[in-house]
């Protein structure tokens, strides 16, 4: 059999391979700054949670495996437990707002890890303006629909003061 019988076959099969490769790859790869416009979309709809008290609008924001971690609570796992978390502690502030600060992101094409500072504001029962400040890391997860989930929750209270009165 002759050298160029065989290599002609073979390099034929080897470029419809590449060719079937790339046909099979994704069209587009996203970019960091396509991560972070995810990410801050995330976080939008949980500063949008926290002013409207949707509970279940939370809980959505969450993995079905997620954790969520602070001292001054039992562990929270899964959606449902996040929606039972908010509901409960959501009920007697008023007037709610939440601000977040990040310092650092780290994302991947499946999941990213976020740092940052959060200051939570309401009103009490007296009508006095309150707020607690503190620190967050949220580990990130794509979901199947490829939109950014929090998959785990880590925070902790700084302080917990009233706001002056603006004049």
């Amino acid at each position: 059999m002759h050298f160029m019988t065989i290599v002609k076959p073979v390099g034929a099969v080897a470029i419809s391979l590449c060719i079937l490769g790339t046909a099979c790859s994704p069209t587009s790869r996203e970019t960091p700054s396509d991560a972070s416009a995810g990410i801050d979309s995330l976080n939008a709809r949980i500063v949008q949670a926290y002013r409207t008290h949707d509970p279940r609008a939370y809980g959505a924001l969450y993995t079905d495996s997620a954790v969520f971690e602070w001292p001054a609570f039992n562990t929270v796992r899964g959606r449902a437990g996040m929606e039972a978390m908010a509901r409960s502690n959501w009920a007697t502030l008023n007037d709610m707002d939440l601000r977040l600060s990040v310092s650092s992101r780290r994302a991947a094409p499946d999941h990213a890890t976020e740092f940052g500072a959060f200051e939570q504001s309401w009103r009490d029962s007296s009508g006095a303006r309150m707020a607690e400040c503190g620190r967050y890391v949220t580990v990130l997860a794509r979901d199947n629909d490829r939109t950014w989930r929090i998959d785990r929750f880590f925070g902790f209270s700084d302080s917990t003061r009233p706001v002056p009165a603006r004049p």
